[in-house]
């Protein structure tokens, strides 16, 4: 079990650094789009097109580290009116239900995208399967980080992660 975390935070590295780089690309991007557009007067027609799909890949990539963080946005109305003890089988459940959709997400998002792969993008004429493809890779790695937090939990390090329960 300790190896599967320990590999699942090396992912988790990786896929911190690969966001980190979009999250500057896109910056980048939007900055020359705005002096292009409103200082040179000649709009970038394509940076508009990539800054949308680096933001869908940051959000896939960020929402799978905040699984793993446990920083998600969660109704938690019930963990307040239950036992402590209770409290862990009700976490428990939620993040079994949380990797069961995880799983469905990731294959139809495999699915979707292998569906659009004849289709491309309006400017810059490559395969929008690239961008559907944010889908399952994110859910991919929100479901290992689900998996990574149940095992967290039942070798009772609970905060390995950094996260906090409720």
């Amino acid at each position: 079990m300790q190896q599967y975390i320990t590999a699942v935070e090396y992912v988790n590295k990786c896929v911190k650094y690969v966001a980190s780089i979009m999250f500057v690309a896109l910056a980048v991007l939007v900055f020359f789009q705005v002096i292009t557009r409103f200082v040179i007067n000649f709009p970038l027609a394509w940076s508009e097109e990539i800054s949308r799909y680096l933001t869908i890949y940051i959000v896939f990539l960020g929402s799978a580290l905040a699984v793993r963080n446990k920083e998600h946005i969660a109704i938690d109305f019930l963990f307040d009116i239950v036992s402590a003890a209770k409290k862990k089988k009700l976490q428990l459940i939620v993040s079994i239900i949380s990797t069961v959709f995880f799983i469905i997400l990731c294959y139809y998002g495999t699915v979707l995208t292998i569906t659009v792969i004849g289709q491309v993008t309006p400017t810059l004429q490559f395969s929008i399967a690239w961008v559907y493809a944010a889908v399952p890779i994110g859910s991919f790695v929100m479901a290992l980080n689900s998996i990574a937090n149940i095992l967290n939990s039942a070798i009772g390090n609970e905060n390995a992660a950094g996260g906090e329960t409720p």
